[in-house]
């Protein structure tokens, strides 16, 4: 079999699946490395050729009883029983198609993603890189080291911005935001040697309430934050300073979202990180995602879908879909005031996309960028629209854009392996990185602040049956203490 390529997919398939179905298990183990893909590839295949046999069966049948038809009508004799045997008959060879079809676009989309990934699958945005790696070990002058709240933004800001795995969360203006939004306590935690040089920073904020307790994270609301320094023992002494001071608040625990293991620490590692590498150009990026999908998004733009992108001005459009659709989910939203704060705060890094039609907003997208990646942190769509494919217009115009404007990655934000929300970031061809979130604990076991936990569940019952109006107004008082 000739080398499978994006325009010849489907045909290849269609050839050799009646002329050598051996032929094409082969093809598919040598484009598929990744195990999984190629168990999945391999069963949609299967599935393919038992509906072609099965097909082939009743499709004989049909001609035969439809010799019989035309026989009978010679003879003047009643065909009814015989009619309606091959309309049941043709009822079943439909819905056999559709099966093997949909086998076929798993197959195809399959192939596609692992031959047009394999060029950037290796490639890495900068803060998952190891914390490690090509940096330089403290001086032995400087084992004398310090651990304070930073009371210099400017000194704090210039060491983020000269670290090559800061996020965007290291940023100092993070803190004022957070207290002013949420009314929580920020300690931006600083490490400096023994001439006043700052050498690591832990940005940490203390949560409190009744519902959830008091403990610490950093970064809280988002999914990445973390010790950051040039030197591994500065991380963990920032990181042994914040459980210290945790303790002394009387927090339950302290939580750190990181992008790589430490050890010595309770660790979570339930959630995964989703990261699309993006070609150079869209028209790449077109060719680089499955046909399945390029059908999706053809259709979404039959429906006098009107995309947008912009800032503060489309704020009120995308809280009005984000608040509808938490409530579905059954989480308190934030307010929308913290939106606006954010546009506002980091004009050069947000930007947000709503798709409408008419005058009324579908699907809406709150974008944030930094050096090499573009995030989206919050993507909801009205779930009365689905079947207008809104969704999926929204990210497909939200990946032109991000390719635009020079960004490398696109980051579809934390998953569960395997939950929905991975199977559809799946499909655009995300990879996945692992996320770490470590803890110190006062009983030595990870805290169960999450939808999952079962004791949560009446309560998340009960938000979803609330007018959207009443989530509006009360739920930004509980999201804040929520991480």
């Amino acid at each position: 079999m000739q080398e499978v390529g994006v325009f010849n997919i489907k045909k290849e398939i269609k050839k050799y699946l009646k002329k050598d179905p051996k032929q094409l298990f082969k093809s598919i183990e040598t484009h598929l490395d990744n195990q999984d893909a190629l168990a999945q590839a391999t069963a949609s295949l299967t599935l393919v050729i038992e509906h072609n046999a099965v097909e082939t069966e009743k499709d004989n049948l049909r001609k035969q009883l439809s010799r019989e038809i035309g026989q009978a009508k010679k003879r003047n004799e009643d065909c009814t029983p015989l009619i309606d045997q091959v309309s049941g008959l043709s009822a079943e060879i439909k819905a056999i198609k559709a099966k093997r079809e949909e086998a076929c676009e798993v197959l195809e989309t399959l192939l596609e993603q692992s031959i047009n990934s394999t060029q950037s699958v290796s490639q890495t945005p900068r803060h998952f890189s190891d914390a490690s790696a090509n940096q330089p070990e403290l001086k032995q002058s400087d084992t004398e080291l310090t651990v304070s709240i930073c009371s210099d933004a400017g000194q704090w800001q210039a060491f983020v911005d000269n670290n090559e795995r800061a996020t965007l969360y290291h940023d100092i203006r993070w803190h004022e935001l957070i207290e002013r939004n949420f009314a929580q306590k920020t300690h931006p935690l600083a490490c400096y040697n023994t001439d006043g040089t700052l050498v690591g920073v832990l940005p940490l904020t203390h949560l409190q309430s009744r519902l959830f307790g008091s403990f610490t994270i950093s970064v809280p609301y988002f999914n990445y934050g973390g010790p950051l320094a040039n030197d591994p023992a500065v991380e963990a002494l920032l990181m042994n300073h914040g459980a210290q001071l945790s303790e002394q608040s009387g927090c339950s625990h302290m939580e750190i979202r990181e992008t790589s293991a430490r050890d010595g620490w309770l660790c979570s590692k339930k959630k995964v990180s989703m990261v699309l590498p993006l070609p150079a150009s869209d028209e790449a990026l077109d060719k680089q995602l499955g046909s399945k999908l390029r059908a999706q998004v053809k259709r979404a733009a039959g429906h006098d879908l009107t995309v947008t992108t912009g800032g503060q001005e489309l704020v009120n459009s995308f809280y009005k879909v984000y608040s509808h659709n938490m409530r579905d989910l059954g989480t308190p939203a934030y307010s929308i005031r913290f939106f606006e704060d954010i546009v506002s705060c980091f004009p050069d890094e947000t930007f947000i996309t709503v798709v409408t039609q008419g005058n009324k907003t579908l699907a809406a997208g709150f974008l944030l960028g930094y050096r090499d990646k573009l995030e989206i942190p919050w993507a909801s769509s009205l779930r009365k629209y689905n079947h207008l494919g809104a969704n999926m217009l929204l990210y497909r115009t939200i990946l032109s854009e991000a390719i635009s404007r020079g960004y490398e990655f696109f980051d579809f934000g934390r998953s569960t392996r395997d939950a929905n929300t991975y199977r559809f970031k799946k499909q655009w061809g995300a990879v996945e990185y692992p996320l770490y979130w470590h803890y110190w604990t006062r009983d030595n076991k990870l805290p169960e602040i999450n939808p999952d936990n079962p004791k949560y569940k009446l309560v998340i019952a009960t938000w979803q049956k609330l007018p959207v109006a009443i989530t509006r107004l009360i739920g930004p008082f509980i999201s804040r203490n929520l991480p």
